[in-house]
C-alpha cells in the first residue's frame, strides 16, 4: 500500500538500492557546479544541466545498473 501511495504523490516509485545509486551519482557530480551561487534559471547553469549533469547522471546510474 505504501508504494502506490508513494507512486500517487510523487513521480513513481524507486527501489532503496536505485535512490542509493542516484545519490551517489548526485555526489559525484557535485563538484562540477559550474558556480553554486548561480541562480537555477541562469544560462550557464542551464547549459552545465543540458551538457553535463543530465548526460553524466545516466550515465552513471547505467554503470550502476538502473
Amino acid at each position: 500500500m505504501e508504494a502506490a501511495i508513494r507512486f500517487w504523490n510523487g513521480p513513481g516509485w524507486s527501489s532503496p538500492a536505485e535512490n542509493k545509486a542516484y545519490h551517489e551519482c548526485f555526489e559525484e557530480l557535485q563538484l562540477t557546479v559550474p558556480d553554486p551561487h548561480d541562480t537555477q534559471d541562469s544560462k550557464a547553469r542551464n547549459e552545465w544541466m543540458a551538457n553535463v549533469y543530465i548526460p553524466a547522471t545516466t550515465e552513471c546510474m547505467k554503470r550502476k545498473g538502473f
